[in-house]
């Protein structure tokens, strides 16, 4: 497996989080670190873009979760996008496709922080992603 490259930026309000390698067990805590970190400064809005991920174990999958209810527990959430369409029926077999939300690209991933109507979370009509 290729080591997991993490590289974080903040869009209208929001981190981006893009992942490029694999995230497997050996991976995940690297990337567990990086969550942990931004939800304790308070960043529960999190887009996770995975477009350059090229295997996601089922271990690191149940982690995201359990990230993604953290988030929701501090009035945000983790999106991910660009999901390989293997990954997402992975994730839909072991029942965890309701609990992680997937979007096409960041387009969309961003307007569902806007549908919420997060406070902290401004983001325009359209976004060209």
């Amino acid at each position: 497996m290729h080591e997991l490259q993490i590289k974080i930026r903040q869009i209208y309000g929001i981190h981006l989080v893009e992942l490029t390698g694999a995230i497997d067990a050996l991976a995940y805590p690297n990337l567990a670190n990086s969550l942990t970190r931004l939800l304790r400064q308070g960043a529960a809005s999190v887009i996770l873009d995975c477009t350059a991920v090229s295997y996601i174990g089922t271990a690191p999958l149940k982690g995201l979760i359990e990230f993604a209810s953290r988030a929701r527990a501090q009035e945000g959430d983790i999106k991910c996008i660009g999901v390989a369409p293997t990954i997402q029926q992975m994730a839909n077999l072991i029942a965890m496709g309701d609990l992680l939300e997937f979007h096409d690209d960041l387009s969309s991933a961003l307007q569902a922080f806007r549908r919420v109507g997060r406070n902290e979370v401004t983001v325009p009509e359209s976004h060209g992603g």
